[in-house]
């Protein structure tokens, strides 16, 4: 798996540095702070599957010794990775411009993105080449869209929760586990898919 993240990292070097400034276009823009840690956590991994189509990578990884279980396992794993990191920036970059944050504005950013992806990724074995940059640009427009027009009633309900005497962090737990457990099932379809895919 250190493998394919140093891959991603040395194709993306050219991308990575618009990286803070595109999350900075959403901090001041006044996003919703659950916004901003999805539409970072979006970043890396969409960036890595549209190189990815253009220079037809399935080929050349499918030629190398590894499995497509690994080759599949490591799209979700790194995703996984490139979005702790994003929550470290992300919340970094909010602290530092005294933007308020809590817990619960990661666990639903961060659980919307999973959401985002397992949905997109299977999509992507299953539309042809030169499909997946289009699914990337509308599944990004969609998102925004989407979140922003939830962000207030997130908010509202983040806000009951916390004022209710429902336990948060049994909501927040059982948020998370639901999420990966829909995240891992996208991973088995994908991975059906691909195992029978021809390159």
């Amino acid at each position: 798996m250190l493998y394919f993240l140093k891959r991603d990292l040395i194709l993306q070097k050219k991308l990575l540095w618009l990286y803070v400034p595109f999350i900075l276009i959403f901090v001041f823009t006044w996003s919703s702070p659950f916004l901003i840690f999805t539409v970072a956590a979006l970043y890396i991994p969409y960036n890595a599957l549209a190189y990815d189509e253009q220079v037809n990578s399935d080929k050349l990884l499918n030629s190398l010794p590894y499995t497509r279980l690994e080759i599949t396992l490591y799209r979700y794993l790194g995703t996984l990775v490139y979005t702790a990191v994003s929550i470290l920036l992300v919340s970094m970059i909010l602290m530092l411009f005294d933007k308020p944050f809590t817990v619960y504005d990661i666990g639903i950013g961060v659980s919307f993105f999973l959401l985002i992806a397992s949905f997109t990724y299977p999509l992507f074995q299953i539309f042809k080449q030169g499909n997946i940059t289009t699914i990337i640009i509308v599944a990004f427009v969609l998102s925004i869209g989407l979140l922003s027009t939830l962000s207030e009633y997130l908010d509202d309900f983040s806000n009951a929760i916390a004022n209710s005497a429902i336990d948060q962090s049994l909501l927040f737990t059982v948020l998370i586990l639901s999420v990966l457990i829909i995240y891992f099932i996208s991973w088995f379809i994908t991975y059906s898919i691909y195992r029978t895919k021809d390159f």
